[in-house]
């Protein structure tokens, strides 16, 4: 009878075979990553492994959600403050997530994962991107809400929503390529682009 993993253990175990295998992905590539590879960064047999993945597909894509809860709960206390308004908060929300590239690990490894799976065209782009959605989602709210407050001029919200997450989307692969970029000296003009949104 195949054992069992405790309970307690379960989770933990899975978190530390996630980051064995994010440190392959982003040595070698996803296609040249083998489970062998990943078994021996973790010490563990490959019928061990199957206790807690099937496949290294199933590892990248418990990595993406995994990677991704954690960065939501990272900005929830930006979103969750009421005191603040809705330009308020996407003024402090764009610069915060810029500054994540620089001191939070998780937002650097999934920004790499995601150029990985970019440039192999793996399927598990399309989990990314939807998570990556939620991102311009929630920019649309805040702007519909600054509208419906008059803090906010009139515009068309779907538009502008995809054209702060584009913003964001192009400073994040342009740190990912360009390492030791200095992020603070472009939240000034970054800050300058968003001062245009306040209605008049």
């Amino acid at each position: 009878m195949k054992e069992v993993p405790k309970i307690v253990d379960y989770e933990a175990k899975k978190r530390m075979i996630m980051e064995k295998a994010v440190d392959s992905f982003l040595q070698k590539g996803f296609h040249n990553t083998h489970l062998v590879d990943i078994t021996s960064a973790c010490g563990i047999g490959r019928t061990t492994i199957y206790q807690y993945f099937r496949n290294k597909d199933e590892i990248l894509q418990y990595t993406i959600v995994h990677l991704f809860e954690s960065l939501r709960e990272d900005f929830r206390i930006i979103l969750a403050d009421e005191a603040e308004s809705p330009l308020q908060t996407i003024r402090k929300l764009i610069p915060a997530i810029l500054r994540e590239y620089d001191n939070n690990r998780k937002l650097v490894v999934l920004v790499d994962l995601w150029l990985i799976m970019i440039r192999e065209e793996h399927p598990s782009i399309e989990l990314v991107n939807d998570h990556m959605a939620q991102i311009r989602h929630t920019f649309q709210e805040l702007l519909d809400q600054g509208i419906e407050k008059g803090e906010i001029r009139e515009m068309p919200t779907p538009s502008m929503a995809f054209t702060l997450y584009v913003l964001v989307e192009s400073f994040l692969i342009h740190l990912a390529l360009h390492q030791g970029e200095d992020v603070q000296k472009h939240i000034g003009s970054v800050q300058l682009l968003l001062d245009s949104l306040q209605a008049s």
